[in-house]
């Protein structure tokens, strides 16, 4: 059992990846050691950041450094698969921003990367790890909310891309990658995967202009255990908002805005679920099955649920 700080390589110091190493820098169980990213300036930013940590020369520099236990992904969706690849083939475990992939094929041969390498894989939804979230799957599945009527998720925003996503517009804007449905959705759909199941896609209501990302979705899911309506769009001067919202015979309960839960009358604080994230990763490098982190497996199913939206 390693029992020394975990060293972290990380593939892509852009937005994620940044507020990664900001996430990484306090944590006693990890430690950065290397950084990797196309974009000169973008590297050079994070490593000036960083001061522990070395700037690769390439991919393969990266994940080939011995000292690298776990590779943290942060590149665009149609990188994931080329990044996973070097990661695995060099030995290292990974943790992969979501989605998985923007592309059901790359999606399914990532997961058979991920099987034949037989080594430590989590796809980064912090719904798995998260406090509210986690509560609402104990309310559901305990049966405090009774037989469950209605699930909703609404996401409003008030730009596309995000005021604040703006030095990723390129590929954010576009329809091959971007778009609230696989940046902001999908994280929803591996929530509603998580509390009630398996899921097909119907009644796709899709607007979008050719060659760029959606202004509006509805749509509804089909789980194992019920169905979800979706209900999300660009709709301008209104503030950034999402809840996810089931209605029981006993009770409502909701995710409220990423990190809150509307239960019983109460809104809880604003926990932010990257340290716990984090914690159960340093479980996971431990060799613990008890971790709860998004598998390859779930992160296919998202893909598949997403790109089925998407294509209307």
């Amino acid at each position: 059992m390693i029992t020394r700080p975990f060293g972290v390589a990380v593939a892509g110091t852009g937005i994620m990846g940044g507020r990664m190493l900001a996430a990484l820098a306090p944590h006693e169980r990890f430690r950065v050691v290397a950084l990797w990213d196309p974009d000169a300036d973008a590297l050079q930013r994070a490593v000036s950041g960083t001061p522990d940590a070395r700037a690769a020369r390439s991919l393969d520099d990266l994940v080939g450094d011995p000292s690298v236990d776990l590779v943290y992904i942060a590149s665009p969706p149609a990188t994931h698969r080329r990044c996973v690849a070097a990661a695995l083939a060099a030995g290292r475990a990974c943790l992969c921003e979501k989605p998985l992939a923007a592309d059901v094929d790359d999606a399914e041969a990532l997961r058979e990367l991920v099987v034949d390498a037989r080594l430590p894989f989590a796809v980064n939804f912090p719904f798995a790890s998260a406090p509210a979230s986690r509560r609402l799957i104990e309310l559901v599945q305990g049966g405090s909310l009774g037989e469950i009527r209605s699930a909703t998720i609404t996401a409003r925003f008030a730009q596309w891309p995000r005021p604040w996503q703006m030095g990723a517009s390129t590929w954010l804007a576009g329809d091959a990658e971007g778009g609230f449905t696989r940046e902001v959705l999908s994280h929803f759909v591996f929530l509603a995967q998580r509390l009630f199941g398996s899921v097909s896609v119907a009644d796709v209501e899709l607007v979008r202009e050719p060659g760029r990302s959606e202004t509006a979705l509805r749509a509804r899911l089909v789980h194992a255990q019920g169905s979800v309506t979706i209900d999300a769009a660009v709709a301008g001067d209104v503030a950034d908002q999402n809840r996810f919202e089931i209605v029981g015979s006993m009770g409502t309960a909701a995710l409220v805005d990423w990190s809150r839960l509307a239960f019983d009358g109460e809104l809880s604080e604003r926990v932010d679920a990257t340290p716990g994230t984090l914690d159960r990763l340093a479980w996971m490098l431990s060799g613990r099955v008890d971790h709860d982190l998004a598998t390859v497996g779930e992160g296919v199913a998202v893909v598949r649920c997403i790109e089925g939206m998407l294509r209307g």
